[in-house]
């Protein structure tokens, strides 16, 4: 029960900040459209952070804001499929873990930014987020 009340209130969580994005309109209602199909349909969660990625770029909105918003994305899909799994605790504060940790990389590769060339940045951050995966995936391992 209190999996589903979690799945529950990151969605609100993240419904709020993909309202701060884009406002009211087409793009709020596809994504939110699509998360809220995504307890019954397990690609629709996975629809909605692909077409929400995509409306941030496009829209260029990103910062502290689109951050937040990716993180409750990501929470809320991964939550629903631990809750179908029956996943144990320690795999939701893995979750949240990972998630969490995006937002110091997100400022390291910021400063990084100022004084690299975009490439090098691009390149350390995707290296940064394999680092990260393998990591964790040494952790649930265990």
């Amino acid at each position: 029960m209190i999996r589903k009340l979690l799945s529950a209130g990151v969605l609100s969580l993240f419904a709020f900040f993909v309202y701060l994005d884009f406002g009211p309109g087409f793009e709020f209602l596809l994504v939110l459209g699509l998360s809220l199909v995504a307890p019954l349909w397990e690609p629709a969660g996975y629809f909605a952070l692909a077409s929400l990625g995509v409306l941030l770029v496009y829209r260029s909105l990103g910062g502290f804001i689109g951050l937040l918003t990716i993180i409750f994305a990501i929470q809320y899909v991964e939550s629903l499929y631990l809750a179908r799994r029956n996943a144990p605790i320690s795999h939701y504060l893995v979750l949240l873990g990972g998630t969490l940790l995006a937002v110091p990389i997100y400022y390291f590769a910021y400063l990084l930014s100022i004084y690299t060339p975009s490439f090098v940045n691009t390149t350390l951050a995707a290296i940064f987020m394999v680092l990260l995966y393998v990591l964790f995936y040494i952790v649930v391992r265990r």
